[in-house]
């Protein structure tokens, strides 16, 4: 499951949203290469494909992006497009806390119980 403090953009996306939101991933920034990770998730205006989702969710996460390392977790947690691997899972989390995601703060101390420090803000 998506979370939705750590999502950019609606829910639903009309076509020219996900052409232009595409034509900037393709050209690989790592925000529109998230939300196209999230389109392709939840179905928004496009067929639902968890593989396209962990595709693009893993460009973005390589590049620092906090909320695709999240939601690239969550894909694990679940086994979405990817083989179930909770340890994988946990680190992204991790990681995604130390890029400023609220979201993987919680998700991290949910699962394992330690709390990480505040990322530092610059």
């Amino acid at each position: 499951m998506v979370c939705l403090v750590c999502l950019t953009g609606t829910v639903k996306a009309d076509a020219r949203r996900v052409q232009i939101v595409r034509e900037a991933a393709e050209e690989g920034d790592p925000a529109a290469q998230n939300k196209l990770g999230v389109f392709y998730e939840i179905g928004a205006s496009v067929e639902q494909n968890d593989a396209e989702a962990v595709k693009w969710f893993r460009l973005a996460a390589n590049q620092g992006h906090g909320e695709a390392m999240f939601n690239l977790g969550e894909m694990y947690e679940a086994g979405r497009g990817v083989p179930k691997n909770l340890d994988e899972a946990i680190g992204l989390f991790k990681k995604s806390c130390e890029h400023g995601c609220k979201c993987g703060c919680r998700k991290y101390r949910e699962l394992t119980g330690q709390e990480l420090p505040p990322p530092v803000q610059f």
